[in-house]
């Protein structure tokens, strides 16, 4: 394959890096080898790679791209994506988004929280006002946040074309940023990775697992929206009704958000059958995987996510539990058991209990799911889904001011550029809401100024200036400066020091960047 026009450049995270979109960029590099020839440009200098796809420094990349290279960008909400999110700035391309809110993304890579506050205003610029001046003046940031204000504007306006991995997905970016949002997206699923299925007794030789215990498994980050609150006390009544197994999961806890060590003593049965690993490696996860007869996989509330664990499990043939939201819910209903999110613990009680009696059933659907594995979810079909769309995407014309975002100054001396002035004009009931739109379009440096008659006539605001100047500027605008400045007209004798007078007019200098 000769000619830039066969050159796929992929920005992304790879392994080592614990980050499942690393080793989901790792795994899809090999079927698009395939189509392209592929350079992958990350920010670990020792990143894994498989066998004729090339490595480079993204640092480096302006050295290396051309411009008919089509490029392929992994997006994810963790701060490992934040080179991704910059490389995106630079040169536009497909963007793989993995997550439909990235709103964590940019707090961890924003230079400010003014930066943060106006993605926050993209999003919902009515909303936002209040949430903005909680947290800007008060220091509150609730997680209501997470589920307001999606932070994808940026990224669906730089990119030729973005996949998403469900119909859920695809709708909600309807639903939330208009029809005009969809023309240039694909749904493409979370491919199933080809594991080396060991069987179940080897792997629990391997794991030091009792050969006879019916294993129950989880994975991943330890979180709320994992709901092991409706698992545990389902397990729990499993146990108190006679029923025997043991519960593992797999996966390193976040105290911080989820006590799940601490949750679990308060069950007195389940925790004597329970083991938390902590941090797995790959190899290991698809161990404890074949080895598991049961893998529970639930998310409440969801927000259109994948599962890599799900999908690993589908290519070993286990039965699974999920809920029935979002992206879930798309799964063939032969294929995984589906479960209420009203009155989940009882239904996963149930479930669980049934499944352990008919080792028959659990066989079905674990068939069902290997052969949706091998063929819908097969990583030749999705990277060939993959590079029809790349293909598409850069066959249409590229749209003007896709390549960068001005506002966005990271790492720009920004005191050095030109500020914008901006004169307001007081009226009786404050100022119009032309003028506040005004303030509101600035982007960059600025300078407002605010004449009054004298300094007596500004004095009556003295006492509430800060709520003056927040009833002026939006609170994702960064002020550098307050002053007052006389305004001097041209008979006035500077040079000799006459005496200024409270009869003078004076002016109120803003000064600052508007993120």
């Amino acid at each position: 394959m000769d000619g830039s026009e066969h050159v796929l450049s992929c920005f992304t995270p790879l392994p080592p890096a614990r980050n499942g979109i690393a080793d989901y960029a790792y795994m899809l590099l090999a079927p698009l080898s395939q189509h392209f020839s592929c350079i992958a440009y990350t920010d670990e200098i020792f990143g894994t790679i498989p066998i004729g796809v090339s490595l480079r420094d993204e640092r480096q990349a302006f050295r290396w791209l051309g411009e008919g290279d089509k490029i392929l960008h992994q997006i994810g909400n963790n701060p490992g994506h934040g080179f991704v999110l910059d490389a995106l700035r630079r040169y536009s391309g497909v963007v793989s988004l993995h997550d439909l809110n990235l709103l964590y993304l940019y707090e961890v890579t924003s230079p400010s929280l003014e930066a943060i506050l106006a993605r926050m205003g993209s999003s919902s610029s009515s909303i936002s006002k209040v949430y903005s001046r909680q947290w800007k003046e008060r220091g509150i940031k609730t997680a209501a946040n997470y589920v307001l204000f999606d932070a994808l504007d940026e990224v669906l306006r730089l990119s030729k074309g973005v996949i998403v991995h469900s119909k859920f997905a695809l709708n909600k970016m309807r639903a939330v940023h208009g029809d005009d949002t969809i023309h240039n997206m694909a749904v493409i699923p979370h491919f199933a990775p080809s594991i080396e299925a060991t069987s179940v007794a080897e792997a629990r030789q391997r794991l030091c697992l009792d050969a006879d215990d019916v294993i129950v498994l989880t994975s991943g980050f330890a979180t709320k929206v994992k709901r092991f609150d409706w698992l545990m006390e389902a397990l729990e009544n499993a146990l108190a009704n006679g029923y025997k197994f043991r519960w593992i999961h797999a996966g390193p806890e976040r105290p911080e958000e989820y006590a799940l060590s601490q949750t679990v003593r308060s069950y007195p049965r389940l925790s004597s059958v329970t083991h938390i690993t902590g941090y797995v490696s790959e190899a290991e996860l698809d161990a404890y995987i074949c080895a598991s007869d049961l893998v529970v996989n639930l998310r409440f509330p969801s927000v259109g996510e994948s599962s890599g664990t799900l999908a690993r499990a589908f290519s070993v043939g286990k039965c699974c539990i999920v809920n029935d939201t979002a992206a879930y819910s798309e799964l063939p209903r032969d294929t995984v058991v589906h479960l209420p999110v009203v009155g989940a613990s009882v239904a996963l009680e149930r479930a669980i209990c049934a499944l352990i009696d008919n080792p028959d059933l659990r066989a079905a659907f674990a068939t069902q799911a290997r052969r949706f594995a091998q063929t819908e979810l097969s990583l030749e079909s999705v990277g060939a889904r993959y590079a029809n769309f790349i293909n598409a995407s850069y066959e249409e014309t590229r749209q003007e001011g896709n390549v960068t975002e001005i506002q966005h100054v990271y790492g720009k001396n920004i005191d050095s550029m030109s500020p914008q002035t901006l004169k307001l004009e007081r009226t009786t009931g404050g100022f119009s809401g032309s003028q506040l739109d005004q303030v509101r379009r600035l982007t960059g440096g600025f300078r407002i100024s605010v004449a009054w008659p004298s300094s007596t006539d500004l004095s009556q605001y003295m006492t509430e200036l800060d709520r003056f100047i927040d009833s002026i500027v939006p609170s994702h605008f960064a002020i550098r400066n307050i002053r007052f400045q006389w305004d001097v007209s041209e008979d006035d004798d500077v040079a000799s020091g006459a005496e200024r007078t409270t009869a003078k007019p004076i002016s109120l200098i803003i000064d600052g960047f508007a993120h």
